[in-house]
């Protein structure tokens, strides 16, 4: 048995937030969806702003857990709602994409940050003829911004396919989304292998629904139990060779 396809989760495998940054993109934020509030006659400082939206985060999160996500713009009428139950349902498309813009696209200005191995990982599957993936639950972030963050990071390129949670309708843990992955990538569970650290999102799920599953970190195994554990995400590598399916791999990359 050999994989043709590895999809990686983001957040802790292949990138990290940088916390430092948190005070500065809640300043930009609350500046860009200021003249929203102001329209809808919604009184609150930057203080009050950060605090309700992270209500509103705190609970779509738990939404998450149960595997269902919503859109960018569902989740910026969620925002409003906080503060106006009333006006949720009264903002315009362009009250939401401005909404958007300035929650999510923050981190156009000030990004995350690719994790040490990352870039090289996703080479090192390109080189063995690997189909890649990604399944990412989002937050904050949506999926359109992510992929202009990959794409200045100079990444976009090595995935063949992206599957976002605020995209897709469901999250992490749902098999759905995991079988949107394979779908796009045209392969079956036990020729794909899921690179990833949260046991609860990342090995647990994708091991009881066929994947092979590679975790990444230390943090407590899932139920059930990754096929190995690795230290980095460039680690994960070795750890399929020992597992004997990377076999052939190499020759058949760079055949002809």
């Amino acid at each position: 048995m050999t994989v043709r396809a590895i999809v990686f989760d983001l957040w802790g495998t292949l990138m990290a937030d940088r916390r430092e940054l948190f005070p500065e993109r809640a300043r930009l934020r609350f500046e860009g969806i200021e003249p929203v509030l102001r329209r809808l006659r919604i009184e609150a400082d930057r203080d009050t702003f950060t605090r309700t939206h992270l209500q509103s985060n705190r609970a779509i999160g738990r939404m998450q857990d149960a595997g269902r996500d919503v859109s960018a713009e569902a989740r910026a009428r969620h925002v409003i709602y906080q503060f106006a139950p009333s006006l949720a349902d009264q903002l315009t498309p362009a009250d939401c994409a401005e909404i958007v813009e300035a929650y999510s696209g923050v981190a156009l200005r000030l990004p995350p940050i690719l994790l040490p191995g990352a870039r090289e990982a996703l080479e090192r599957a390109r080189h063995l003829g690997l189909g890649v993936g990604l399944i990412s639950n989002t937050g904050v972030v949506a999926g359109r911004h992510l992929r202009q963050v990959f794409e200045s990071e100079g990444i976009l390129d090595a995935f063949d396919s992206l599957v976002f949670s605020d995209e897709h309708g469901r999250s992490k843990p749902h098999r759905a989304i995991y079988d949107r992955a394979l779908e796009e990538l045209g392969v079956p569970a036990d020729e794909a292998v899921y690179a990833g650290d949260t046991p609860r999102y990342d090995v647990g799920p994708p091991r009881r629904y066929g994947w092979w599953v590679v975790q990444v970190g230390d943090r407590d195994d899932g139920d059930p139990p990754a096929h190995r554990r690795v230290p980095g995400v460039l680690d994960v590598y070795p750890a399929l060779e020992e597992m004997g399916l990377l076999e052939g791999r190499a020759s058949r990359s760079s055949a002809g």
